[in-house]
């Protein structure tokens, strides 16, 4: 997961200034400089001639325009995941809303638009939200498994995309939450040891079915990862709340996944660091156990 200061401004693509245009250009030149005073001052008669001349000028200038267009596109990239970490960590000071639906891929039918306000009531009432843009189940899995590095723009672009709904949104804030305090115990979801995920016991989770039946669900299998966790739930009140207020919004999400993913995709959510977080917080709060009753919550 991306980590930095949300105390520090983040910048903005091309906020660090023409550094690498301006190092491309100087270099641009000093090279040409060396090449054509070489070429003048070279013994009449002797040395290449004025094509080889003209490769060495232009092969060279390709590169370094290469280099810097390079070094620009990382500069954006970096500038991006920025804004990017601010908007996760500013937006818990957005106020909480009373219902919480389960994030729901593009192919799912819009839903129904509330009637338009009376016009005498028009200047009481807040501006319309802006539409949230259509996502694809692709969109939700890399925002649920978080961007790999600074670097990674396609996992970037698609948290950006999925922030821009709230209801995504707040669980990716949640889900954040849990995966930064669980790194304060050195519990990296990437590192804990699991079992491959069945894409059948999953669709049957997500359509609601629990209890001992499920309990090969729960497939990590890390003993210290899941001790750790469990310690922490008894003994720790904000990490308990943080864990339990997660765990409900991706149990609600889930729904949703079961309706409209396929097997593969199913799969590749067991997968996510999200969701990797619910199955070590819910195993370690006794959830997937045999003695779990039928109609427990995750």
């Amino acid at each position: 997961m991306l980590r930095s200061d949300p105390s520090r401004p983040g910048p903005r693509p091309g906020s660090e200034g023409p550094l690498p245009e301006v190092g491309g250009i100087l270099g641009g030149v000093l090279w040409c400089g060396a090449v054509i005073g070489w070429w003048l001052t070279r013994p009449e008669g002797q040395g290449p001639g004025i094509l080889m001349v003209l490769l060495l000028l232009v092969v060279p200038l390709a590169l370094i325009a290469g280099l810097v267009t390079t070094l620009r596109a990382m500069a954006d990239l970096r500038a991006e995941a920025e804004e990017l970490r601010l908007a996760l960590d500013g937006a818990r000071t957005a106020p909480p809303v009373a219902h919480t639906t389960a994030p729901r891929p593009a192919t799912a039918r819009p839903a129904a638009r509330p009637p338009e306000p009376d016009q005498s009531e028009m200047f009481d009432e807040p501006p319309a939200p802006e539409p949230a843009p259509d996502l694809t189940m692709d969109d939700y899995l890399r925002a649920l498994n978080f961007p790999e590095s600074e670097e990674d723009a396609a996992g970037i672009d698609a948290l950006r995309r999925v922030l821009a709904d709230p209801d995504a949104a707040r669980l990716l804030r949640a889900a954040q939450d849990v995966l930064t305090l669980l790194a304060e115990d050195r519990i990296y979801l990437d590192e804990v040891a699991s079992d491959a995920p069945r894409a059948d016991l999953w669709r049957r989770f997500a359509h609601g079915e629990r209890g001992r039946s499920m309990a090969g669900v729960g497939t990590i299998r890390d003993r210290a990862a899941l001790s750790a966790a469990a310690a922490r739930m008894r003994e720790d009140q904000i990490f308990r709340d943080a864990a339990h207020h997660f765990m409900r919004g991706f149990d609600r999400s889930l729904p949703a996944f079961g309706q409209f993913a396929t097997d593969g995709e199913l799969e590749a959510l067991a997968q996510t660091r999200s969701a990797r977080a619910f199955l070590l917080l819910a195993q370690a709060a006794g959830a997937f156990s045999a003695d779990a009753p039928t109609d427990a919550p995750s």
